[in-house]
């Protein structure tokens, strides 16, 4: 990503791509099977509450601004 862009400049093309790649990565650090699967989501949204917890990050305040951000990606900024 070009030092100027930020995840939220991208056009949804690359933020999945870029998704895809920290899936990806995700599924290589713990020695996963490289196909992208249900499995393989839900694994790293475990590592993910793992990772708020061990933080004390609100994993449900961040994941419901997630999905607010995804709404407003998914239609266009509508």
């Amino acid at each position: 990503m070009p030092p100027s862009a930020t995840a939220n400049s991208l056009p949804n093309p690359q933020r999945i791509a870029t998704a895809r790649s920290a899936l990806s990565a995700a599924m290589w650090a713990r020695g996963d099977n490289p196909a992208i699967a249900d499995e393989a989501v839900i694994d790293l949204l475990a590592d993910l509450r793992h990772f708020c917890a061990a933080r004390r990050i609100d994993f449900a305040a961040c994941n419901e601004a997630a999905e607010t951000h995804f709404a407003n990606e998914i239609s266009g900024g509508r």
